[in-house]
Protein backbone atom coordinates (compact mmCIF):
# COMPACT_ATOMS: atom_id res chain seq x y z
CA UNK A 1 0.00 0.00 0.00
CA UNK A 2 0.96 3.55 -1.02
CA UNK A 3 1.88 5.70 1.90
CA UNK A 4 2.70 8.77 -0.02
CA UNK A 5 0.38 11.97 0.92
CA UNK A 6 -2.26 11.73 -1.88
CA UNK A 7 -2.79 15.15 -1.71
CA UNK A 8 0.53 15.62 -3.61
CA UNK A 9 -0.60 14.55 -7.45
CA UNK A 10 1.79 12.68 -9.15
CA UNK A 11 1.97 15.04 -12.12
CA UNK A 12 3.41 17.40 -9.76
CA UNK A 13 6.63 15.36 -9.47
CA UNK A 14 8.93 16.94 -12.77
CA UNK A 15 7.67 20.09 -11.68
CA UNK A 16 9.07 19.15 -8.21
CA UNK A 17 12.01 17.48 -9.91
CA UNK A 18 12.57 21.18 -12.01
CA UNK A 19 12.20 23.33 -8.87
CA UNK A 20 14.32 21.43 -6.64
CA UNK A 21 17.49 21.86 -9.63
CA UNK A 22 16.46 25.43 -9.31
CA UNK A 23 16.82 25.46 -5.51
CA UNK A 24 20.56 23.42 -5.66
CA UNK A 25 21.96 25.36 -8.27
CA UNK A 26 23.01 27.93 -5.84
CA UNK A 27 23.35 25.47 -3.20
CA UNK A 28 25.82 23.45 -5.01
CA UNK A 29 27.86 26.32 -6.42
CA UNK A 30 28.89 27.22 -2.62
CA UNK A 31 29.83 23.57 -1.80
CA UNK A 32 31.75 23.06 -5.27
CA UNK A 33 33.59 26.59 -3.35
CA UNK A 34 33.96 25.09 0.04
CA UNK A 35 35.53 21.71 -1.68
CA UNK A 36 32.65 19.53 -0.77
CA UNK A 37 32.36 16.91 -2.90
CA UNK A 38 28.93 15.01 -4.22
CA UNK A 39 29.73 11.97 -2.34
CA UNK A 40 29.92 13.92 0.18
CA UNK A 41 26.13 15.92 -0.39
CA UNK A 42 24.79 12.96 -1.36
CA UNK A 43 25.59 11.20 2.33
CA UNK A 44 24.24 14.44 3.92
CA UNK A 45 20.70 13.83 1.59
CA UNK A 46 20.41 10.19 2.41
CA UNK A 47 20.64 11.28 6.15
CA UNK A 48 17.68 13.86 5.55
CA UNK A 49 15.60 11.76 3.47
CA UNK A 50 15.67 9.44 6.50
CA UNK A 51 15.33 12.30 9.44
CA UNK A 52 12.62 13.38 7.49
CA UNK A 53 10.81 9.87 6.81
CA UNK A 54 11.03 9.52 10.68
CA UNK A 55 10.22 12.93 12.18
CA UNK A 56 7.53 14.45 10.01
CA UNK A 57 5.93 10.56 8.95
CA UNK A 58 5.12 9.70 5.27
CA UNK A 59 1.91 11.00 4.33
CA UNK A 60 -0.86 9.87 6.55
CA UNK A 61 1.81 7.25 8.53
CA UNK A 62 3.19 9.02 11.25
CA UNK A 63 5.27 6.31 12.50
CA UNK A 64 6.55 4.49 9.77
CA UNK A 65 8.14 0.96 9.51
CA UNK A 66 11.96 0.06 8.77
CA UNK A 67 10.21 -1.04 5.42
CA UNK A 68 7.97 1.91 5.16
CA UNK A 69 10.87 4.45 5.32
CA UNK A 70 13.03 2.00 2.79
CA UNK A 71 9.69 2.16 0.40
CA UNK A 72 9.30 6.12 0.19
CA UNK A 73 12.91 7.40 0.56
CA UNK A 74 14.61 4.74 -2.10
CA UNK A 75 17.15 4.03 0.43
CA UNK A 76 18.00 0.25 1.31
CA UNK A 77 17.44 -1.47 4.79
CA UNK A 78 21.14 -2.16 5.98
CA UNK A 79 22.03 2.06 4.91
CA UNK A 80 18.97 2.98 7.02
CA UNK A 81 20.22 1.34 10.18
CA UNK A 82 23.47 3.35 9.55
CA UNK A 83 22.20 6.87 9.63
CA UNK A 84 19.25 5.63 12.75
CA UNK A 85 21.96 4.54 14.58
CA UNK A 86 25.33 5.71 13.70
CA UNK A 87 25.23 8.91 11.50
CA UNK A 88 25.39 12.53 12.90
CA UNK A 89 22.48 14.19 12.71
CA UNK A 90 22.90 17.58 11.24
CA UNK A 91 19.71 19.23 10.95
CA UNK A 92 19.54 19.24 14.67
CA UNK A 93 23.04 21.11 14.47
CA UNK A 94 23.26 24.12 16.33
CA UNK A 95 25.57 26.94 16.89
CA UNK A 96 24.46 28.47 20.47
CA UNK A 97 27.07 31.66 19.51
CA UNK A 98 25.31 32.49 16.87
CA UNK A 99 22.07 32.89 18.62
CA UNK A 100 24.22 34.85 21.43
CA UNK A 101 25.78 37.00 19.13
CA UNK A 102 22.24 37.96 17.15
CA UNK A 103 20.65 38.59 20.50
CA UNK A 104 23.45 40.58 22.00
CA UNK A 105 23.39 43.40 19.04
CA UNK A 106 18.70 42.87 19.44
CA UNK A 107 19.57 44.23 23.55
CA UNK A 108 22.26 46.56 22.53
CA UNK A 109 19.74 48.43 20.45
CA UNK A 110 16.75 48.36 22.45
CA UNK A 111 17.83 47.72 26.31
CA UNK A 112 17.10 51.25 27.45
CA UNK A 113 20.50 50.95 29.86
CA UNK A 114 22.61 50.13 26.78
CA UNK A 115 20.95 53.17 24.73
CA UNK A 116 21.60 57.28 24.72
CA UNK A 117 18.80 59.45 25.48
CA UNK A 118 18.32 59.83 21.62
CA UNK A 119 17.84 56.15 21.43
CA UNK A 120 21.04 55.64 20.25
CA UNK A 121 23.44 52.54 21.10
CA UNK A 122 26.10 53.83 24.11
CA UNK A 123 29.90 52.63 23.28
CA UNK A 124 30.65 50.66 26.04
CA UNK A 125 33.68 49.58 27.74
CA UNK A 126 34.36 45.96 26.95
CA UNK A 127 35.39 44.93 31.24
CA UNK A 128 32.79 45.96 33.92
CA UNK A 129 33.09 49.36 35.08
CA UNK A 130 31.27 50.65 38.41
CA UNK A 131 30.57 54.32 36.28
CA UNK A 132 28.96 52.40 32.71
CA UNK A 133 27.61 49.46 30.98
CA UNK A 134 29.94 47.01 29.67
CA UNK A 135 29.89 44.46 26.57
CA UNK A 136 30.69 41.64 29.63
CA UNK A 137 27.75 42.51 31.16
CA UNK A 138 25.70 42.59 28.10
CA UNK A 139 26.92 39.54 27.07
CA UNK A 140 26.32 38.08 30.68
CA UNK A 141 22.65 38.88 30.17
CA UNK A 142 21.89 37.43 27.04
CA UNK A 143 23.92 34.21 28.03
CA UNK A 144 25.71 33.18 31.29
CA UNK A 145 27.84 30.58 29.68
CA UNK A 146 28.87 32.59 26.65
CA UNK A 147 32.28 33.63 26.25
CA UNK A 148 33.19 37.53 25.77
CA UNK A 149 36.01 37.20 24.27
CA UNK A 150 33.91 34.55 21.36
CA UNK A 151 31.17 36.69 21.25
CA UNK A 152 32.90 39.71 20.42
CA UNK A 153 35.63 38.52 17.83
CA UNK A 154 32.67 36.83 16.08
CA UNK A 155 30.70 40.75 16.15
CA UNK A 156 33.88 42.04 14.80
CA UNK A 157 34.32 39.68 11.94
CA UNK A 158 30.68 39.82 11.44
CA UNK A 159 31.35 43.70 10.86
CA UNK A 160 28.36 44.25 13.64
CA UNK A 161 30.67 46.24 16.02
CA UNK A 162 34.38 47.48 16.37
CA UNK A 163 37.20 48.90 18.72
CA UNK A 164 36.76 52.68 19.90
CA UNK A 165 40.11 53.02 21.53
CA UNK A 166 41.29 50.23 23.38
CA UNK A 167 39.05 49.32 26.07
CA UNK A 168 35.49 50.64 24.58
CA UNK A 169 33.60 49.32 21.70
CA UNK A 170 30.36 50.73 19.25
CA UNK A 171 28.09 48.87 17.50
CA UNK A 172 28.59 49.30 13.94
CA UNK A 173 25.37 48.02 12.83
CA UNK A 174 21.86 46.13 14.29
CA UNK A 175 22.43 43.27 12.17
CA UNK A 176 25.04 40.75 11.28
CA UNK A 177 27.38 41.08 8.08
CA UNK A 178 28.68 38.08 7.12
CA UNK A 179 32.22 37.65 5.80
CA UNK A 180 33.10 35.00 3.03
CA UNK A 181 34.22 31.36 4.56
CA UNK A 182 32.33 32.81 8.06
CA UNK A 183 31.80 29.52 10.13
CA UNK A 184 28.97 31.72 11.78
CA UNK A 185 28.15 32.92 8.03
CA UNK A 186 27.69 29.42 6.85
CA UNK A 187 25.75 28.40 9.54
CA UNK A 188 23.34 31.86 8.85
CA UNK A 189 22.87 30.52 5.39
CA UNK A 190 21.46 27.13 6.63
CA UNK A 191 19.29 28.53 9.22
CA UNK A 192 18.07 30.78 6.70
CA UNK A 193 17.12 28.84 3.49
CA UNK A 194 15.96 26.20 5.92
CA UNK A 195 13.28 28.28 7.48
CA UNK A 196 12.49 29.86 4.08
CA UNK A 197 12.07 26.27 3.16
CA UNK A 198 10.00 25.42 5.83
CA UNK A 199 7.37 28.49 5.30
CA UNK A 200 6.81 27.60 1.89
CA UNK A 201 6.45 23.60 2.62
CA UNK A 202 3.63 24.96 5.27
CA UNK A 203 1.81 27.08 3.00
CA UNK A 204 1.63 24.87 -0.25
CA UNK A 205 0.21 21.82 2.37
CA UNK A 206 -3.76 21.99 1.90
CA UNK A 207 -3.95 21.08 5.96
CA UNK A 208 -3.06 24.26 7.09
CA UNK A 209 -5.44 26.12 4.47
CA UNK A 210 -6.56 29.07 7.55
CA UNK A 211 -3.16 29.10 9.02
CA UNK A 212 -0.95 30.84 6.03
CA UNK A 213 2.46 32.30 7.24
CA UNK A 214 3.78 35.31 5.50
CA UNK A 215 4.67 34.89 2.16
CA UNK A 216 5.42 37.92 -0.01
CA UNK A 217 7.08 39.51 -2.83
CA UNK A 218 7.61 41.76 -5.30
CA UNK A 219 9.45 42.13 -8.80
CA UNK A 220 10.13 44.05 -11.64
CA UNK A 221 7.64 42.89 -14.62
CA UNK A 222 10.29 43.57 -17.13
CA UNK A 223 13.54 43.60 -15.35
CA UNK A 224 15.49 46.51 -14.65
CA UNK A 225 18.98 48.61 -16.40
CA UNK A 226 21.90 48.20 -14.55
CA UNK A 227 21.72 52.00 -13.22
CA UNK A 228 18.17 51.73 -12.37
CA UNK A 229 19.11 48.15 -10.62
CA UNK A 230 21.56 49.68 -8.01
CA UNK A 231 18.86 52.53 -7.40
CA UNK A 232 16.69 49.69 -6.55
CA UNK A 233 18.98 47.84 -4.19
CA UNK A 234 19.74 51.27 -2.09
CA UNK A 235 16.17 52.23 -1.76
CA UNK A 236 15.01 48.54 -0.94
CA UNK A 237 17.83 48.13 1.82
CA UNK A 238 16.81 51.58 3.31
CA UNK A 239 13.26 50.51 3.42
CA UNK A 240 13.93 47.14 4.20
CA UNK A 241 16.38 47.62 7.09
CA UNK A 242 13.59 50.11 8.62
CA UNK A 243 11.04 47.26 8.51
CA UNK A 244 13.13 45.04 10.00
CA UNK A 245 13.98 47.41 13.11
CA UNK A 246 10.19 48.41 13.73
CA UNK A 247 9.58 43.92 14.21
CA UNK A 248 12.88 44.17 16.43
CA UNK A 249 11.28 46.82 18.39
CA UNK A 250 8.07 44.33 18.90
CA UNK A 251 9.69 41.62 19.72
CA UNK A 252 11.66 43.50 22.23
CA UNK A 253 8.68 44.62 23.99
CA UNK A 254 6.70 41.19 23.81
CA UNK A 255 9.95 39.06 24.29
CA UNK A 256 9.93 37.03 27.92
CA UNK A 257 12.85 35.37 29.51
CA UNK A 258 13.33 31.92 29.87
CA UNK A 259 13.23 31.93 33.80
CA UNK A 260 9.01 33.72 32.85
CA UNK A 261 7.45 30.98 31.19
CA UNK A 262 7.67 27.24 31.58
CA UNK A 263 6.10 26.91 27.94
CA UNK A 264 7.79 25.58 24.85
CA UNK A 265 8.74 28.35 22.82
CA UNK A 266 9.29 28.35 19.02
CA UNK A 267 11.75 30.15 17.01
CA UNK A 268 10.13 33.15 15.26
CA UNK A 269 11.51 35.24 12.89
CA UNK A 270 11.01 38.02 9.28
CA UNK A 271 13.78 37.49 6.98
CA UNK A 272 13.73 39.89 4.06
CA UNK A 273 16.58 39.29 1.01
CA UNK A 274 16.87 41.24 -2.20
CA UNK A 275 17.97 39.22 -5.15
CA UNK A 276 19.14 40.11 -9.07
CA UNK A 277 19.15 36.31 -10.94
CA UNK A 278 21.20 36.85 -13.86
CA UNK A 279 20.16 36.09 -17.50
CA UNK A 280 18.73 32.99 -18.47
CA UNK A 281 21.90 30.77 -19.43
CA UNK A 282 21.02 29.50 -23.15
CA UNK A 283 24.41 27.41 -23.68
CA UNK A 284 24.52 23.50 -23.80
CA UNK A 285 26.65 21.98 -21.08
CA UNK A 286 29.06 20.19 -23.29
CA UNK A 287 29.81 23.92 -25.22
CA UNK A 288 31.09 24.72 -22.00
CA UNK A 289 33.06 22.43 -21.51
CA UNK A 290 37.01 23.15 -22.13
CA UNK A 291 38.51 21.06 -24.31
CA UNK A 292 41.81 19.05 -23.72
CA UNK A 293 44.55 17.33 -25.52
CA UNK A 294 43.95 13.69 -25.04
CA UNK A 295 47.45 13.54 -23.63
CA UNK A 296 46.99 16.32 -21.38
CA UNK A 297 43.24 15.12 -20.25
CA UNK A 298 44.45 13.06 -17.17
CA UNK A 299 46.71 15.42 -15.73
CA UNK A 300 44.41 18.78 -15.29
CA UNK A 301 42.82 18.88 -12.42
CA UNK A 302 40.16 21.42 -11.33
CA UNK A 303 41.49 23.98 -8.93
CA UNK A 304 39.03 24.28 -5.98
Amino acid sequence: MSSVDPSVSIDARPHWLQALQRVLRPVVKLLIRSGIRYDEFIDVARSAYVESALRDGIGEVKHPTLDQVAWATGIGRNRLEHYIDGSTNWSTTTSSRLRTMMAVLHRWHTDPQYLSSSGLPLELEISPSDSCASFERLVSQVDHDADREEVLDGLIRAQSVSYSGESRVRALSRFLIWSQGSISGIEHVGGILASMIATHARNFNSVNAEDKRLERSVYADHGLSPSTLASFQAFATERGTQFLCELDDWLAQHTEPDTVSSEPKADVGVNIFFYADPPIERETLSSLVQQLGEHSRDRRRPKI
